[in-house]
């Protein structure tokens, strides 16, 4: 619904853009009509026609605006109402008196009267044209004070520079040359496009990345309503007072910041400013750097030709020539140790553990939290893991091309002391999108057929299903009721038996699915893009495909018994923050031109940073008014899902690291600021993370060394 309507808001306003121009010229060549005493009938009644024409699609636009409004709430028209709207009432009295005044408005009223109709009219067009340019290509999302009165004030002084020109005009009433007047409109035309060239020009030049950038930039940082904190640049050297000043501080000492916002380095004594406490770096927020790890793996990254089931030809990147990489097995409480090797991935290569909470310096971002592995080189993570379920590894290098080509893996936690029983069925599967040489190929891990699996009856049956792949993918079982155990490695409280529901799965997401084998054939499919992708599940391992293909979407936020959480109706939090996701229908981005994907307004590196002081109770409203569904994925933490389209969870807790948020829909969700960092909040879509989304989460006094481009060429999208 949602996206109809922006369609109709869309197609509404450049309707607007292209007829506003042709009402404000009939509007002013009605004028030299009377004073040549010629064709006056006929300008009037073009002119006429042309206001009621914008008079009538800008009120089609509001009533849109309040329709979406009453469907799914303030925030998905705030800047549609106090940007785009007092621009146009600005202009409609005027425009409305034009249109519906039947007398010859140069007869009946006087020169400054008539020329404020005409002016009405003829600035029109200027509102249309600002308006359809900020929902084309600069949504003001959550308008500051900038954005609330420039564009206004632009409309209100092209208006009264009208308003001048045409009563200096019609006192006059002098009819220059038609020659005069064709010359004088080519030369306003060819400005004109000359100014929107050089503004097109300037902008793509501008949106170039530079050779090398700190990754989380400061200038707009949010702090979600709470308490306000001095900032400490990202590569140390100084610190920003509220109002902007530079303090000086040198990483590892104490800075304080007095109350003008200047700041000095204290040692020793007491002092009354402001204190801002120990610099901390990244680097120094690591994993346990002694001791015997649980579980050791070394992982290889390299290029390899593989081939899929159907015969497709690959040229995949891989750990350890395995696609998917190989499956940790780890258990809760462990010491982990992981060596990375990259033979020869140029790009050079992390490891980012997707899910898992791990300490800050081993979360595998490259110009955040290290450099890219280049080729020949190691890196090794060492991190205990504290929590269990379904996770995943992948590089978060250059990542919307290195996953995509597969660079991924599981990572398995099971509880303390735990080991799969031998009666139960556990099988990890990744749905993923290949490019081969026919074109795109979406298969389970590197199967893009039906297989066939023997199971004998009784035996429990676990499949693990990952979403690796950038677009949403859909799965169904068929032939056995089963439950939905686990989402996203949390296990959900009582799940309920289903049998025909569709299991979507945004990009990063993970379905755990449990049943009993029964004596007949079980089918699991991956039904979404055209997939013919599946398991088919017997007693001896023959079974045909028959594959559910319709139904009701399995809603997590309605499944489940109510159980205790950590977040209820009265929680104070400390801070709120507000993330409304939208695509930018055309921009420039690193020097490149088209559809961009923005997060308050904003794509990356300008998107506000959320910041946060440790043990900060922190809530979320997250809004999706695009026309696609971001998977949001915040790392090093789990997020609580509070409510869904305003209505609060009554069912089992819903703890994620990757939240789907389908167009239309508002989130509201819950985390600790538990574990000190820079942390990446991005959309796991990753060709939407490269194209704009993706933001971040900064802890107070924490920096990092480590910068994207440079000789490490990082590029962590």
């Amino acid at each position: 619904m949602l996206e109809l309507l922006m369609i109709l808001e869309f197609l509404i306003l450049f309707a607007l853009a292209a007829v506003s121009p042709l009402a404000g010229i009939s509007a002013n060549q009605l004028k030299y009509a009377f004073f040549a005493g010629k064709y006056v009938k006929w300008w009037r009644r073009s002119a006429r026609i042309g206001a009621l024409a914008c008079l009538t699609l800008v009120f089609l636009w509001l009533a849109v605006t309040l329709l979406i409004w009453s469907l799914f709430g303030w925030l998905f028209v705030i800047d549609r109402i106090t940007v785009m709207l007092p621009l146009f009432a600005a202009l409609v009295p005027g425009a409305a008196c034009f249109a519906l005044t039947k007398r010859n408005i140069f007869e009946s009223l006087r020169a400054k009267s008539a020329a404020w109709l005409l002016a009405s009219v003829q600035t029109m067009p200027i509102a249309a044209w600002i308006a359809f340019y900020l929902v084309l290509a600069d949504v003001p999302a959550l308008p500051d004070a900038r954005e609330l009165s420039l564009y206004l004030v632009v409309v209100i002084v092209c208006a009264a520079a009208i308003w001048l020109y045409q009563t200096r005009r019609l006192a006059s009433r002098r009819l220059p040359r038609l020659a005069v007047r064709l010359f004088r409109g080519a030369v306003l035309t060819a400005v004109l496009f000359a100014a929107l060239f050089g503004a097109f020009v300037w902008s793509l030049e501008k949106s170039k990345f530079p050779a090398t950038m700190a990754m989380v930039d400061h200038e707009a940082a949010d702090f979600g309503g709470g308490t306000k904190f001095a900032l400490v640049p990202m590569h140390a050297g100084s610190v920003h007072g509220h109002d902007g000043h530079a303090v000086h501080g040198r990483e590892g000492s104490d800075v304080h910041v007095d109350h003008t916002g200047h700041g000095h380095e204290e040692h020793n004594g007491h002092s009354d400013d402001v204190h801002v406490g120990r610099v901390v770096s990244v680097s120094d927020l690591t994993g346990p750097k002694e001791g015997e790890p649980d579980k050791r793996f070394t992982l290889i990254a390299e290029k390899r030709t593989v081939r899929l089931d159907s015969g497709a030809v690959v040229e995949a990147w891989t750990f350890n020539g395995q696609i998917p990489g190989p499956q940790l097995v780890v258990n809760e409480g462990d010491l982990v140790e992981v060596r990375l090797v990259n033979k020869n991935i140029e790009q050079g290569v992390t490891l980012h553990w997707h899910g898992v909470d791990v300490p800050n310096a081993e979360d595998g971002v490259a110009g955040m939290t290290q450099d890219a592995v280049p080729p020949g080189a190691s890196h090794t993570y060492r991190f205990v893991v504290n929590e269990t379920g379904t996770h995943w590894y992948h590089s978060h290098q250059v990542s919307s091309v290195q996953v995509k080509k597969g660079l991924f893996g599981p990572l398995i936690i099971l509880p303390k002391g735990e080991t799969p029983a031998d009666s139960t069925s556990d099988m990890t599967v990744f749905a993923h999108e290949w490019e081969t040489d026919g074109g795109t190929v979406t298969a389970l891990d590197l199967s893009d057929t039906f297989q066939a699996k023997q199971v004998r009856p009784g035996t429990e049956v676990r499949l693990r299903l990952v979403n690796s792949s950038s677009n949403t993918k859909v799965f169904s079982v068929n032939g056995t009721p089963y439950r939905v155990a686990a989402i996203d490695g949390n296990d959900i409280h009582e799940p309920g038996l289903l049998t025909d529901r569709l299991l979507k799965i945004g990009g990063g997401g993970r379905y755990d699915v449990v049943f009993a084998m029964p004596e007949t054939p079980v089918t699991l499919a991956l039904i979404s893009g055209g997939a013919q992708a599946g398991i088919v599940f017997s007693n001896d391992g023959r079974g045909t495909p028959e594959a559910l293909r319709q139904g009701d979407v399995f809603d997590p936020t309605r499944y489940g018994a109510p159980a205790p959480s950590p977040f209820d109706g009265v929680t104070r939090f400390d801070r709120n923050f507000t993330m409304i996701l939208d695509q930018v229908y055309i921009g420039n981005y690193n020097g490149k031109t088209g559809q961009l994907w923005a997060i308050n307004g904003e794509v990356f590196p300008n998107v506000p940073t959320f910041m946060v002081q440790e043990g900060d109770l922190v809530k979320t409203t997250i809004v999706n008014r695009s026309f696609s569904d971001h998977p949001m994925h915040l790392h090093g933490h789990h997020i609580h899902v509070l409510s869904k389209n305003g209505k609060p969870l009554r069912h089992s807790p819903l703890v994620l690291d990757t939240l789907l948020v389908d167009p239309g829909e508002t989130y509201e969700v819950a985390f600790v600021a538990d574990n000190p960092g820079l942390w990446m909040d991005h959309c796991h879509n990753l060709d939407h993370a490269a194209m704009g989304m993706s933001m971040h989460l900064a802890y107070e006094r924490v920096t990092t060394p480590f910068r994207i481009g440079g000789e490490a060429g990082n590029h962590p999208e």
